[in-house]
């Protein structure tokens, strides 16, 4: 499906800010054209996650007023129920990214360690959770044995 909603773009201390007035939801970028690009995600994810809940949509308005220094634009995105409503990438990626086979990134699913989602018939992992774990350190080996008395 479809959706058009209207964004108030305005400079913001060293970026600048889109606000959905319709939607009471807003994002911000580094750039009017990263403004940009991070509203219309903005977009998508609110409406999927609406329409995944059974929430009804506002109707969009195009006549919001823009102040002297900023911008209005339309913003379109398609999207339904099934979008994903994370950041993600596949299985493969995840594994290719974190330098492991799919096997262990399976293992790291089911150890909760990586978030999921299923979209049709493909499982998608959280890339902000792999980024994480990407991130994070870790000593190689096992477990040094402690001394117990």
């Amino acid at each position: 499906m479809k959706f058009l909603y209207e964004a108030i773009l305005t400079p913001w201390s060293g970026g600048w800010e889109a606000e959905f007035p319709d939607l009471g939801i807003c994002t911000q970028g580094d750039t009017l054209f990263d403004a940009a690009f991070m509203a219309q995600d903005l977009l998508t994810l609110w409406i999927s996650q609406a329409l995944r809940e059974g929430r009804p949509l506002p109707e969009p308005r195009m006549d919001h007023p823009a102040p002297a220094n900023g911008k209005a634009i339309a913003v379109a995105v398609e999207c339904n129920a099934d979008t994903p409503s994370l950041t993600t990438m596949t299985v493969q990626e995840a594994a290719d990214t974190l330098d492991v086979s799919t096997s262990r990134i399976h293992a790291m699913i089911r150890d909760g360690i990586l978030r999921t989602e299923k979209v049709g018939s493909a499982r998608l992992v959280s890339a902000d959770d792999v980024m994480d774990y990407f991130n994070s350190p870790r000593v190689a080996g096992r477990p040094k044995k402690i001394a117990t008395a």
